[in-house]
């Protein structure tokens, strides 16, 4: 027994001596950027819808959409009762397009099946996603159609005939609400072209669109402290015309330098963590300041719209002004060695060329190699080096790779030296 112990004891020493133990972490791609923190307020061309008739207001739709100049908005109606029937009736009215759509498209074949079932899949994919980021904008829309694809199948693979008795049902119910409800006593229609909103806040008139890229240090910091007009109660919400909206915020005289850097640049992005779960993509329209040692006002431009976005105005803001994507790596790994490579003379004599640089030490197998890396953004303890870098970057067109095991912490490590993770 004793015997088989220490022939254990030597074989763990022979091995000791000629393996040294490291640290290694999997080198990971990330992606993060430059950011400023800050806050600021939004300025868009706002026109206020009234209701001038008493009476019961009824939304076309949600509220919520895209109107043409003159295009519906909502009806007044007598009573409460005659407002809630017409909102049924405009749903049945849905609910019937759909089923009449599904019976006319709908067809038996394992092709169309097959297609349907992709449609399933990916819209289940969808609202999980929004379930998780949060970002239920599209949620109803995805609902909708997993619904719709759901009938579908059921008439492709024969589980149902065809809707002609669920429209019957529908209609029969529409006519019944038809009869007992009152007609509109008015209609309210948007003077002009744009994104309806139920939402107002009283700052609509508080801030000039025209003169929004012009907006200097003293006029944003006057518009930040102004306080809403009181919403008068025939206010039934807005349209927000024209495309772009515009985002205004105070900005350091040191953080402008890194704005004046990205002025043409579109890798500007937008988040509003109290408010919005995805980051918004915008342009610099203005960065007005009256001298470089200044503090600034930044006028950011966007064209994107939703019922979430519509309804925000002063905002705490995170502008990533600069991303930076490759392979996320601890400091601690960073050394200096030397790299070689083959070169060629003009007469053709190879020679090996040899240079000291930056990289980490890579495991592969048992064995370590020294790789050479081109670091794109340091952080405090953390660096991200570049993927792919150019050819003109790297000594010898060896660099660290995705999933390579890299080594955080050992001792009289070199290229070729026998080790143990």
């Amino acid at each position: 027994m004793l015997c088989a112990f220490l022939f254990l004891y030597a074989i763990y020493l022979i091995y000791g001596a000629n393996f040294s133990v490291v640290k290694t972490e999997t080198a990971s791609l990330t992606t993060v950027a430059d950011s400023i923190n800050t806050s600021g307020y939004i300025v868009r061309n706002e026109t206020l819808i009234k209701n001038n008739v008493s009476g019961v207001v009824a939304y076309e739709y949600d509220g919520n959409r895209k109107v043409a100049a003159g295009g519906l908005i909502a009806k007044v109606y007598a009573s409460e009762q005659d407002a809630s029937n017409h909102k049924l009736m405009n749903q049945l009215q849905e609910q019937i397009s759909i089923f009449e759509k599904l019976g006319r498209s709908a067809k038996r074949d394992t092709a169309g099946l097959d297609s349907v079932r992709n449609r399933i899949n990916a819209n289940i994919i969808n609202i999980n996603k929004s379930v998780v980021s949060g970002d239920l904008l599209d949620l109803g829309h995805d609902e909708d159609n997993l619904i719709y694809a759901l009938n579908e199948s059921k008439l492709i693979v024969g589980e149902v005939k065809d809707y002609s008795a669920k429209i019957e049902q529908l209609q029969k119910e529409y006519n019944r609400l038809k009869g007992i409800t009152g007609e509109a006593i008015a209609e309210i229609r948007s003077p002009v072209s744009g994104y309806f909103t139920t939402s107002t806040d009283g700052y609509e008139k508080k801030f000039s669109y025209k003169s929004a890229e012009d907006t200097s240090v003293e006029q944003m910091n006057s518009n930040m402290k102004k306080k809403p007009d009181k919403v008068d109660g025939n206010v039934i919400g807005k349209v927000i015309s024209d495309l772009n909206w515009y985002l205004v915020c105070p900005i350091e005289a040191k953080e402008s330098l890194a704005i004046n850097r990205n002025l043409d640049s579109s890798d500007i992005k937008v988040n509003m963590p109290y408010a919005a779960a995805q980051s918004l993509p915008v342009q610099i329209a203005a960065m007005n300041q009256k001298s470089k040692t200044d503090k600034g006002a930044l006028v950011l431009q966007c064209n994107y719209m939703s019922p979430v976005l519509s309804s925000l105005r002063r905002e705490e803001l995170r502008l990533d002004i600069q991303s930076y994507e490759g392979l996320k790596i601890s400091k601690s790994a960073l050394h200096q060695d030397y790299v070689t490579k083959i070169v060629t003379d003009s007469g053709g004599k190879e020679r090996e060329e040899k240079k000291r640089v930056q990289g980490v030490y890579v495991v592969s197998g048992n064995i370590l190699e020294f790789k050479e890396v081109v670091i794109a953004y340091s952080g405090e303890d953390y660096i991200i080096c570049k993927q792919s870098p150019d050819a003109d970057e790297l000594f010898n067109g060896t660099t660290v790779e995705l999933y390579d095991r890299v080594v955080t912490e050992g001792t009289d490590l070199y290229d070729g030296k026998s080790v143990r993770a």
